[in-house]
């Protein structure tokens, strides 16, 4: 984990985020715990978002650590995340900031959160989150191109630095800003330890999980066609849990589909399973990735995301490498495949502690 170094000092640091809701994925649950980790070390901190939507529980969490949570409501136009009651609130909120994180691009909070924080003199970071990945830029290209060129490059170039998750995304960052990329940590997401460790160790099922959003990003349909090539026993089941997003699943005999799950239930699902799987084709980091590791469980990642410590189980984005990853992870015992991940695993503990990570990202 490559870090500037940063100050001891108590400050009150504001994260301002167009969504913290509970089916905003793993952007809005790392907005939330980081946001928890650094109020857990003393600091002031304020959670900046819109409403609309119900809130992730982590947001919970948050207020009975002591943060000032706002919720803005929000207004047309929409498809920009709009908020005309932030548009006269934000500064108030921000005056006497030591620092603004802004999370992600296209939206009009991080445009109008930038363009506030450098009229009042606080100096702000922005995290996107994967929103420089060309193969996300090339989903909605031309009104991402618009708004690229009239609001995200500016702010970004004009960021005290960028948080990039894995040395991928900040190539991503410098090849998209060239000279005036600002300088950039690269600070992977955490797991909330405390919470997976009070969940007590599962029976390990044979199961395949998919755990995330339905999207045409994740490469689901890349994994139902290696699940059909692999044709396994029907000691074997594949889950699929999480919010739908533009991806329909087709109907199979062989496929569970699962509504989205959180907390506890999240937990045991993890620890249940005896492989998790991320078919994505494109990912800035994979913070259900960690969670997995966290929980014990053996992983395969296409390399649709920064995960080249799985090794072999790290494997091209296609139907045939998932399906070859598969075969072999599900061909091992469960002592078996424990043993061959144990290095990562007691890795995965060391580096994707929330309360390191919340240190690291402190101005």
């Amino acid at each position: 984990m490559s870090v500037i170094p940063t100050s001891n000092a108590r400050s009150h640091l504001v994260h301002l985020v167009a969504g913290c809701w509970a089916d905003g994925g793993g952007l809005s649950e790392l907005v939330a715990a980081t946001v928890l980790a650094q109020a857990q070390l003393g600091h002031q901190v304020s959670l900046l978002f819109l409403g609309g939507q119900a809130e992730h529980p982590l947001v919970e969490s948050c207020r009975k650590a002591g943060v000032r949570v706002r919720v803005f409501r929000r207004s047309w136009p929409r498809v920009i995340y709009f908020s005309r009651e932030m548009l006269v609130g934000l500064d108030a909120e921000l005056r006497g900031a030591a620092h603004l994180y802004l999370y992600s691009c296209w939206t009009f909070p991080v445009w109008w959160g930038a363009y506030r924080a450098r009229a009042l003199g606080v100096p702000y970071s922005v995290a996107p989150q994967g929103c420089l990945d060309p193969v996300r830029r090339a989903y909605g290209k031309f009104r991402k191109l618009l708004a690229w060129h009239c609001f995200d490059r500016a702010l970004l170039r004009r960021a005290t630095w960028l948080h990039a998750t894995a040395t991928s995304e900040a190539g991503w960052m410098r090849d998209a800003l060239g000279a005036a990329c600002p300088p950039i940590r690269v600070i992977p997401n955490g797991v909330d330890g405390a919470c997976f460790d009070a969940v007590p160790a599962q029976p390990r099922t044979q199961t395949v999980l998919y755990l995330g959003r339905l999207h045409p990003l994740k490469g689901l349909d890349l994994l139902l066609e290696a699940w059909e090539k692999i044709a396994p026993s029907s000691d074997w089941q594949l889950l699929i849990a999480g919010p739908a997003d533009g991806y329909e699943l087709p109907p199979s005999a062989t496929v569970r589909r699962l509504p989205p799950c959180y907390g506890a239930d999240k937990v045991r699902l993890l620890k249940s399973a005896s492989i998790f799987i991320l078919p994505t084709r494109s990912e800035n980091f994979g913070i259900v990735v960690a969670e997995a590791l966290w929980c014990r469980t053996p992983v395969i990642c296409t390399k649709g995301a920064p995960w080249e410590v799985l090794g072999e189980y790290w494997t091209e984005i296609s139907a045939e490498g998932i399906a070859t990853a598969l075969k072999a992870l599900m061909a091992l015992t469960l002592e078996e495949r424990e043993a061959q991940f144990k290095p990562i695993f007691d890795r995965a503990a060391m580096d994707y502690n929330w309360q390191t990570i919340a240190t690291a990202l402190l101005p």
